[in-house]
Parts: structure tokens; sequence; C-alpha cells
């Protein structure tokens, strides 16, 4: 009998195409002053987009 390689139990591993499909976003974590911190805490709804649409107002982009 020949070796051709490593067997393959066939369990386990990496299967390509699997996991949670990524969305090209960057995560950034701050420390916020206690005035920052008020805000958010009033902020209804997503406070990641809130801080986005903060930025881009700030630099003109939007």
């Amino acid at each position: 009998m020949q070796e051709t390689g490593a067997k393959k139990s066939g369990r386990g591993g990496a299967r390509p195409g699997s996991g949670r499909p990524r969305k090209g976003v960057q995560y950034y974590g701050f420390r916020a002053s206690q005035e920052v911190h008020e805000i958010l805490m009033g902020v209804e709804g997503s406070k990641a987009d809130f801080i986005n649409d903060c930025i881009l107002k700030a630099m003109g982009m939007k």
C-alpha cells in the first residue's frame, strides 16, 4: 500500500465560506468624557450610527 499524504478524517476544521461575513468596517474603542457620555445615553437607536453621522458632519462629508 502506498501512502499518498495525510488522510482526511472528514471531521472538523475550517470550511471555505463558513462563519460571519466581514462588513469591511473597523472597531474603535474610546473613553468618552462625562458630557459625551450623557449625550450618548440620550441617543435612541444605534450609538455607532450616531457617532459615525456626527464625525461625517464635522468633516463636511455629509
